[in-house]
């Protein structure tokens, strides 16, 4: 199962409260011109600010290159200011929303059951969700436990199908903003536990089909040791997703760790 040439390799670029438009469009810009023909062979994922969204969306109309949205609110009805529902995401060009981010669930006491109210939602608007998901500062060693406990919260109402169109990515709470990434073995192991848990729940083709990613304080040094498993389809970056050159680097080095270049 874990050897599926089904999965496509996966990079996400989260951007974080950063990048003005002129920088993003520069970004793409800079991106494209770096990652060339392996954008053809990486399914490439940025998520700029949502002021960036519309720019970034029509700088990336010709390419394979798709655009995501960091987070979006799963509220009924229309009277929530300050907010962006799934619909609009839809609507400015985003195919993907990453979804259940730590900063979010710190800042907002965001549950699992509310994550899963975005997950439909998302799924509702035509999004592919990017699910993030692992263990709390305060669980570490205790990833199994904690992943399988609530992965069955955050997946209530998930169709097979729908299941097998997200990516997850495995990203422990002490791993963010840290100086290196979890240990390979250890991202290996949550990844292979996450796969596990989607074969049992919705059969071994959707979990062949469903790519899974690691991030947290990914950086290309750290790339090839941390894709060396076949239970992990790619990684995730934030700090070194904003540099065109080291996150083109990050792609290439996914494409090599898959035999893709």
């Amino acid at each position: 199962m874990e050897n599926s040439p089904a999965r496509k390799p996966f990079a996400l670029a989260n951007w974080k409260m950063a990048m003005t438009i002129p920088e993003s469009l520069a970004f793409v810009r800079q991106f494209r011109a770096a990652v060339g023909e392996l954008a053809q062979e990486v399914d490439i994922v940025l998520c700029p600010p949502y002021t960036a969204l519309h720019a970034v969306a029509q700088a990336l109309v010709d390419s394979p290159i798709a655009l995501g949205a960091q987070d979006l609110c799963a509220a009924p009805g229309l009277a929530h200011t300050g907010e962006i529902s799934a619909p609009l995401l839809a609507d400015v060009g985003c195919k993907w929303a990453m979804l259940n981010h730590w900063e979010v669930r710190r800042r907002t006491g965001e549950t699992d059951a509310d994550v899963n109210r975005k997950m439909l939602a998302a799924f509702q608007a035509g999004l592919r969700p990017v699910l993030l998901i692992g263990e709390a500062a305060a669980e570490w060693g205790r990833a199994e436990e904690t992943l399988t406990a609530r992965l069955p919260h955050l997946f209530a109402g998930c169709q097979a199908e729908q299941a097998a169109r997200m990516a997850i990515v495995y990203e422990p709470e002490w791993a963010i903003g840290a100086q290196e990434p979890a240990p390979p073995d250890y991202v290996a192991a949550g990844c292979a536990c996450i796969r596990r848990w989607i074969g049992q729940e919705y059969g071994d083709s959707v979990a062949d089909r469903l790519r899974i990613i690691y991030g947290g304080s990914v950086a290309p040094e750290y790339t090839l040791g941390l894709l060396a498993s076949s239970a992990v389809d790619g990684a995730g970056a934030s700090r070194q997703g904003r540099d065109p050159l080291a996150f083109a680097e990050i792609v290439r080095l996914i494409a090599a760790a898959k035999g893709l270049a």
